[in-house]
Order: C-alpha cells, then sequence, then structure tokens
C-alpha cells in the first residue's frame, strides 16, 4: 500500500486505499450502500443536501471505507454507524435556520489481520468554528470480531488502569503539541485532566491500533467544560474539540500489560 497516494487522497484527515477505491466491486459497492443513504457517490463521498423548512441549506457528505463496507465483520458495524451518522445530520438539518454542513472522513490502519477504522466527524452550524468528534473501530477480521480495548490487554487487566502510568509519557508530549498554542504543563493541558477517568479523555472510548502505536483520540466528542467545575476556581473554564489531543503511544512501551499477539510480553 502507497502511504504517500493513500495520505494524499483525502487530504490527509481521511485514508483511502487507490487500488481498492479503483476496483470495480470496491466502488460498487460504496456505491450501492451510497444510494441506500439516498446519497449521489462521487468516486469519495456519499453527497446530499437537506433544506429546512426556514430554507436553511445543510450539505451532508461522509467517506465510505470500499475496502470494508462488505467486509463480513466490519461491514455491518460501519453500515449501521453512517447509517446513523447521515440520519442525525438529516434530522438536525430540518430545524436549522442557516446554512450548515457535515462531513465525515475516514483513516484506516492495519497490524495484520487487525484493522482500525477512524472516523472524523466534522460539522458547522451557527458558529464561527468546526466541530470535530471521532468514532473508531477496531476488528480481528481473522477472527471474526470488534476488539474493544481491553481485548488488547493480559486477561484479567484493566486497560483504564493498566495503559495511563505507562502511556504518561506520551500524552504529556502529546499535550504539550495540542493546540493553541501554550506553555507546557499549563491547565488544562496538564495529564492529571487527562486520565480515563476525566472528561477531557473522553475516556479512551476512541482509540486506535496500528503497527506500532496505539493512538488515543482524546475527547471523542467536543467537551463543553471541564469537570469537576471548580477545578480551577475563578479560571475560565475550558472546552474542547474532539480530538485536541493525540497520543501515539508505542506498542513496545505498553509491552507489560499487552496480549501477545499486540506485541506483549
Amino acid at each position: 500500500m502507497n502511504t504517500v497516494a493513500i495520505r494524499t487522497c483525502l487530504a490527509a484527515v481521511a485514508v483511502v486505499a487507490a487500488g481498492v477505491l479503483n476496483a470495480p466491486c470496491a466502488g460498487a459497492a460504496a456505491a450501492s450502500f451510497c444510494a441506500e443513504l439516498d446519497g449521489q457517490w462521487d468516486g469519495l463521498y456519499c453527497r446530499t443536501a437537506v433544506t429546512a423548512p426556514r430554507n436553511a441549506v445543510r450539505d451532508i457528505k461522509v467517506a465510505v471505507p470500499a475496502e470494508l463496507i462488505d467486509d463480513v465483520t466490519a461491514g455491518p458495524v460501519i453500515r449501521d454507524y453512517l447509517t446513523n451518522l447521515v440520519g442525525n445530520w438529516r434530522r438536525v438539518a430540518q430545524t436549522m435556520v442557516a446554512d450548515s454542513w457535515g462531513e465525515g472522513n475516514y483513516e484506516i490502519f492495519r497490524r495484520g489481520d487487525t484493522v482500525s477504522a477512524v472516523f472524523r466527524e466534522t460539522y458547522h452550524a451557527d458558529g464561527p468554528d468546526f466541530n470535530n468528534a471521532y468514532r473508531t473501530f477496531t476488528f480481528d477480521l481473522a477472527g471474526g470480531r470488534q476488539l474493544s480495548l481491553a481485548d488488547l490487554t493480559k486477561p484479567g487487566t484493566d486497560p483504564l488502569t493498566a495503559i495511563p502510568p505507562l502511556a504518561h509519557p506520551f500524552v504529556v508530549q502529546a499535550l504539550d503539541v495540542a493546540p493553541p498554542a501554550h506553555q507546557p504543563g499549563t491547565y488544562p493541558f496538564v495529564p492529571e485532566r487527562w486520565t480515563p477517568d476525566k472528561v477531557y479523555s473522553g475516556g479512551y472510548k476512541a482509540w486506535a491500533l496500528t503497527p506500532d502505536e496505539l493512538i488515543l483520540y482524546m475527547p471523542d466528542y467536543p467537551v463543553g467544560r471541564d469537570s469537576p467545575t471548580d477545578f480551577t476556581p475563578g479560571i475560565m473554564q475550558w472546552n474542547m474539540d474532539g480530538g485536541t489531543v493525540k497520543a501515539h503511544i508505542p506498542l513496545a512501551a505498553l509491552a507489560p500489560v499487552l496480549r501477545p499477539e499486540f506485541g506483549g510480553v
């Protein structure tokens, strides 16, 4: 797989295997699914538009992972997710009073027979900025099952307890470079506010497995304020966009708690 070509395909926010997309069967599967969504397939995106009673138009486009959409394991999960996403955006569009848009892109990581699909939802309505959210799905295609974070760690190990201390230095690195530009170690970019029991982390719900890393997308959805709200009395409350912090944790660093098939020892 040509990584440069892949990342260029959807402007670095979505990875689509160009060779697969050009395969007639894969393209046909994506086009057929797009028709199920009442959209028009343009080769990369399934597109549609909804006009609200007050004439506000919402443009909707979602990239469809043609290489997974008909897979016996991943296909049903991804179809259900995209169907609900487009359906939710359609319903919200009916109440809009200003033009808006929603866009879904994806990135795929493969580690042998394990595949992670990372979907980035970007939407804009009635405000000066965009909102982003991340939904992630990881599958063992050989075993025919969807994986949870607990499936990566040794039996009897709670990943939300075992991973944080090993991931700590890499989370700190990610916090230091997260937008907006800030002095490292300043609130709210302090590691104790990003552990899986805190709201900014999204509970580690959005994650992906690559050949040599575990990636955490934090938070998974936009967060309105820190919790508890009295954490910084008298100091401005922060909101966080989905995926503000992306921590890349080497599997080698997590080896003590991982199952052997994922690099554990």
